[in-house]
């Protein structure tokens, strides 16, 4: 997995998030004034919302929005408690 990262923006806690499920993911720093990557390459061609957090899986499915990224964490390392079950109330109060 990729997480396209900006420090001080919003993806932090994905960032967070992984590292407690300990699932193992590539930081992929993105600039979210010049909207490129560390090596150049134009992050709207990756993102064409041009923003981040994004989360690329490994069959190159990506997730934008980070709510989303982080639900969907929490939902891959169930064990570690990082969000209630999905379909229970304390879910939908996690979503509020």
């Amino acid at each position: 997995m990729k997480l396209y990262y900006s420090p001080g923006a919003c993806s932090l806690s994905p960032h967070i998030a992984l590292h407690e499920a300990g699932i193992a993911f590539e930081p992929v720093m993105a600039s979210t004034k010049s909207h490129k990557l560390q090596d150049g390459t134009d992050y709207y061609g990756i993102n064409p919302l041009g923003y981040v957090p994004m989360l690329e899986l490994d069959d190159g499915t990506r997730l934008r929005e980070g709510p989303a990224i982080v639900q969907y964490i929490a939902d891959l390392a169930p064990a570690k408690n990082l969000a209630p079950a999905a379909g229970t109330m304390q879910r939908y109060r996690l979503q509020e």
